[in-house]
């Protein structure tokens, strides 16, 4: 930090400055705090859609199993062929509690049986099955990214916020405080020797009036 003059400008000066940081601090604790409540939400979300998303790809792959034995590999390998598509996904950047993070948006995926591109005498209930299936997981999956990335972005400004307050709490405040010290020791030093100056030029008058 730099050395200030010990001047009582300067030691105003710091004592605002203090008050600012201090304020800053506590400002920054309370961020944190709501940070760290958003996080543990979050948290909770993740875990259970990603419970949601284990469950529905567990159904997927066994409804997969059960098309493939119905209905055999090149007519599911046809049907996919007809069935396949882009998936237009956007990124919208969201803020949360001014932290820009981007949101994953994206279509309903899930279709119905005649929208997949193929005749309804070629898929049988089992292609469409194991079809839907395989739709809701991605839909849950591009859901699970969203909350994931948002998760990171929390988790990330969380450890930025801690550091600024360590930065203040360790650094800042204690150099403030040092030197606000420094000053006014500085300033007490010169009052006495004014003090003192005062009282020899007060003796020697008395002593020449005598």
């Amino acid at each position: 930090m730099q050395r200030l003059p010990a001047t009582r400008t300067a030691l105003l000066g710091s004592k605002d400055r203090q008050k600012l940081a201090r304020r800053g601090a506590d400002l920054l604790r309370s961020k944190r705090q709501a940070l760290a409540a958003e996080l543990f939400a979050v948290v909770r979300r993740v875990a259970a859609e990603r419970a949601r998303l284990e469950a529905c790809l567990s159904e997927a792959v066994r409804a997969l199993a059960v098309a493939r034995a119905l209905e055999g590999e090149e007519v599911l390998a046809s049907l996919a062929l007809a069935g396949a598509r882009e998936v237009p996904v956007d990124i919208v950047m969201r803020k949360v509690w001014g932290i820009p993070i981007p949101q994953l948006t994206a279509p309903r995926l899930r279709r119905d049986h005649d929208a997949r591109g193929a005749s309804p005498l070629d898929a049988g209930f089992g292609a469409a099955e194991a079809a839907r299936r395989h739709e809701e997981a991605l839909e849950i999956i591009l859901g699970v990214c969203s909350e994931e990335i948002r998760l990171k972005r929390v988790g990330e400004e969380i450890r930025a916020t801690s550091r600024r307050i360590n930065a203040l709490e360790e650094i800042v405040i204690p150099g403030l405080s040092h030197e606000i010290g420094r000053i006014a020791l500085v300033l007490e030093e010169r009052a006495r020797e004014d003090i003192a100056r005062l009282k020899r030029f007060k003796a020697r008058r008395t002593k020449r009036a005598r």
